[in-house]
């Protein structure tokens, strides 16, 4: 088979399980799948439309020729592709007396004849991929076999229900309701992430501080429901303005951050003015009250302790709110 590449199931698994499950679980269903049906080789199977299929868990036997960590190219023509691709179950008894596979490098690279499989699907409904079991001879199984792939698909299937549920609560718990960005708990975690990879890289970052001007008085003359949605398109404006690379978040009723990637010396101020262009193009949103906002902006010395980094951005922002009243 063309393994384009090799990957870590073990740290993908754990970063989306947060140890929630346990692998050495997902291990013995995968070897009971092989042994149940005496077969050679039986998989979890990973998709992502980038990657492609990634061999998530593999059955521990000897006549097993992947072993957990291959990625084989989506594009190829395997079993667990027509799986992913048609959503249903698929058994191929003998695989070589059917055309549709004379360029299966399963087939015709690794020596398989048989395949089950049935897909894996995440709670809401997209593929994580598939469950599978092969063989290098010719197989006739009968329904109880079936039943049985099945019964063993839905102990995954809940597994990964609980992954995503986790995943949730995850994110509610780093995410403001409003604004749709992260709370201040979220943007300090993932901040102190990227200034710990920008030590490791030697890179330079920026932080913002942008405040609304007057927002007070846009609560008091406008109603506080008009200020809510004054914060939920701050948030919209913010997210469509910065990288995906970079961070933001509200760290308080009308205060915004920003930890930015900087290439050059002079790309603070060309995100500052990439800002206040965004806030200037969208101020005049329909159902909202005219505003402005103020943005103080540092270079990061990532030696200093970041609650400190906020309080001289901040004091930025105080400085230029009073120069422009």
């Amino acid at each position: 088979m063309n393994k384009k590449t090799i990957f870590d199931p073990k740290t993908f698994l754990l970063n989306k399980s947060n140890e929630l499950i346990s692998l050495d679980k997902w291990q013995k269903t995968v070897n009971l799948l092989a042994k149940v049906f005496h077969a050679p080789a039986s998989f979890l199977v990973q998709f992502t439309p980038d990657d492609g299929f990634q061999v998530t868990i593999s059955s521990q036997q000897s006549s097993n020729p992947y072993p957990a960590g291959v990625i084989i190219e989506p594009e190829a023509n395997i079993f667990c592709r027509k799986v992913v691709e048609t959503s249903q179950s698929l058994y191929v008894p003998n695989a070589p007396t059917d055309p549709i596979w004379d360029s299966n490098p399963e087939v015709h690279n690794d020596g398989f004849t048989s395949y089950l499989g049935v897909p894996i699907y995440w709670p809401d409904g997209h593929p994580f991929g598939t469950f599978c079991v092969m063989d290098y001879n010719k197989t006739d199984y009968d329904e109880t076999y079936f039943e049985l792939i099945e019964q063993l698909k839905d102990i995954i299937e809940s597994d990964l229900a609980l992954i995503d549920l986790y995943g949730q609560m995850q994110q509610l718990a780093i995410t403001d309701p409003l604004s749709g960005i992260n709370n201040r708990r979220g943007f300090e975690t993932l901040s102190q992430q990227r200034i710990a990879l920008a030590k490791r890289s030697q890179a330079s970052l920026g932080l913002c501080y942008l405040d609304i001007d007057n927002f007070k008085q846009i609560n008091d003359q406008y109603g506080h429901k008009t200020g809510d949605e004054l914060i939920k398109h701050i948030g919209t404006v913010l997210t469509a303005t910065v990288r995906q690379s970079d961070v933001i978040g509200r760290i308080g009723g009308d205060e915004f951050v920003a930890l930015v990637m900087l290439e050059k010396e002079q790309d603070l101020a060309i995100i500052n003015q990439r800002l206040q262009d965004g806030f200037l193009t969208a101020r005049h949103t329909p159902n909202l009250p005219d505003y402005s906002v103020s943005i103080g902006t540092i270079h990061v010395d990532l030696k200093t302790d970041f609650t400190e980094l906020l309080d001289r951005a901040d004091k930025e922002m105080l400085k230029r709110k009073k120069r422009f009243r």
